[in-house]
């Protein structure tokens, strides 16, 4: 009979020990933060309050010595965030104006475009190009190589005024008769 008398009493003391442990607790209280929200600030670079602007430089007609411009475009940021730095790039695709006796190339067209004016918020950018292709002036095919990244970028609250002129150079011939080029010009705003 012992051995029942101590699995009996071993079973009471568990027993016991289960009941003191389920009514022993702590005081608790929990409260939650709801409705945390976290979003993506954006840029949104606008070019005269657009998104892109068409026809910033435009003749037809061009003539030796014909100045285009200055032409100004508007940069804002109408996003949620600063931008720290605007990038600038240039590019030119060959757009004939009509028959000529002598089709000249995009490139060939795009040196005889001297700039004249390249400016942006108020300062001179002309420094920053270099003459590549060495024909004594900068040109829309030397625009091409520059490296015009790193200018200053925008807060959400300023604009800034990007101006260009270009002048069909006057020496030129009579091989450029009916020759063009269309320009893109490209506006990055960085974080």
């Amino acid at each position: 009979m012992k051995k029942p008398i101590i699995s009996l009493v071993f079973v009471a003391l568990l027993m016991v020990g289960a009941a003191g442990i389920t009514t022993w607790a702590l005081f608790t209280d929990t409260e939650e933060s709801t409705d945390n929200q976290l979003v993506t600030g954006s840029l949104d670079l606008r070019t005269d309050d657009a998104d892109g602007v068409t026809q910033t430089l435009y003749a037809t007609g061009m003539a030796p010595g014909d100045t285009v411009g200055p032409a100004t475009i508007v940069l804002s940021n109408a996003g949620t965030m600063n931008g720290s730095s605007l990038d600038l790039s240039f590019y030119y695709v060959e757009n004939d104006g009509g028959s000529n006796e002598v089709d000249m190339t995009a490139d060939e067209m795009a040196a005889m475009i001297e700039v004249t004016t390249l400016s942006y918020d108020g300062s001179s950018i002309l420094g920053s190009v270099s003459d590549d292709n060495t024909n004594g002036y900068l040109d829309v095919q030397d625009l091409t190589t520059a490296d015009l990244s790193g200018q200053g970028g925008l807060t959400t609250v300023e604009t800034k005024d990007y101006v260009i002129a270009v002048q069909f150079r006057s020496d030129v011939g009579n091989d450029y008769q009916g020759d063009g080029i269309t320009m893109t010009m490209t506006f990055v705003l960085n974080q």
